[in-house]
């Protein structure tokens, strides 16, 4: 019976170094007019997975720049005829978003198996196995619940959701498997509530204190007042909607990893709300400062301390079979990408 380890993950990238892949890859794709994306996400992605380790052995991205070109183009084709129609047949550009809404089960299905086949660890690659069905189940159906009940079903639909994508990973033989309950979800999403009322609520208060003490003498300062009111309620919504969404993902991952089973394989990630707080913030402020040439440096950080903050806790990480599988197409991945589906956990 093999002793259970704790495998600690790591990122062994640094900013300087992908700094010259990045700056490459725009330029070029600038060049080229964005034909070389195609091969700058390819570059981009090899390079994460290759700085990525568990166990002494790095991770592998094994999709080609054709792939990601062909998806790419058709992704396109769609955004433009939807941005050409949009001024001259709006009815076309309406019936094309509906037709994508209803295809984007499919379309989710085929990012999630394309990113899954795509990745590999000790040469044998990872998959999706989630179909249509489940995914129209909670990516349709279940939204319509949350709009029913003004958002009250809201905790629920991101578990069922979660689940969805917890449960249909496999990784040679072995498929995963989560075994967390909505429970938390609902103290998350209350807390986040809870949070963004107490701010609102108090700059609220602060924006009536400043009007009771500010009297109003002239139609010039009512224009003043009211001018600045909204000008600090909308900085306070930017400030503070940025907030709440890094504490549900971060919450989220967390959850994700730590009820995650991949057969006796379990995981333990350990991110802390404060510290992607400071990540996200830090690194904008530097992003702006610099111009966007602090870019590479901000994901690298991040990606170091996902993988610093993930253990794979094990008997033996070589007791998984081989098992191969089918090409898939990188057409759903692109059409997510480009229509800002947000899919996935990370």
């Amino acid at each position: 019976m093999h002793s259970i380890k704790n495998y600690s993950m790591s990122f062994t990238g640094r900013g300087s170094e992908y700094f010259r892949i990045w700056i490459v890859n725009v330029a070029l794709s600038i060049i080229t007019l964005g034909i070389y994306s195609a091969w700058a996400k390819v570059r981009t992605m090899r390079w994460f997975y290759g700085h990525t380790f568990l166990d002494n052995h790095s991770f592998s991205y094994l999709a080609t720049p054709m792939q990601i070109l062909r998806g790419r183009l058709i992704a396109a084709t769609l955004l433009i005829v939807y941005v050409g129609t949009s001024k001259f047949a709006p009815l076309v550009s309406s019936l094309i978003i509906m037709l994508i809404g209803l295809a984007s089960p499919w379309i989710i299905v085929l990012a999630l198996r394309f990113s899954a086949r795509q990745s590999a660890y000790r040469g044998l690659r990872f998959n999706f196995t989630g179909t249509v069905g489940e995914a129209a189940k909670v990516y349709l159906l279940l939204p319509i619940l949350t709009i029913i009940t003004f958002g009250l079903a809201l905790p629920y639909v991101a578990y069922k959701q979660l689940h969805f994508l917890a449960s249909n990973y496999a990784y040679g033989t072995s498929t995963t498997s989560f075994t967390g309950s909505s429970k938390p979800f609902w103290t998350l999403y209350l807390f986040t509530f809870l949070f963004l009322a107490v701010v609102w609520g108090i700059i609220g208060l602060e924006i009536y204190y400043y009007i009771l003490t500010h009297p109003i003498t002239t139609p010039q300062a009512k224009k003043q007042i009211i001018g600045a009111a909204i000008l600090f309620a909308v900085l306070a919504f930017y400030v503070t909607i940025p907030i709440a969404i890094a504490i549900i993902k971060t919450r989220t991952i967390n959850l994700f990893y730590n009820h995650l089973h991949l057969e006796d394989v379990r995981f333990h990630s350990t991110q802390r709300i404060r510290d992607v707080l400071w990540i996200y913030i830090s690194n904008l402020l530097l992003i702006m400062i610099t111009l966007g040439f602090f870019t590479p440096f901000a994901s690298v950080r991040l990606a170091r301390y996902r993988s610093n903050h993930l253990e794979i806790i094990a008997a033996n990480l070589d007791e998984f079979a081989a098992q191969s599988f089918t090409t898939t197409t990188a057409v759903g991945s692109e059409i997510s990408d480009l229509f800002d589906m947000d899919i996935g956990v990370a």
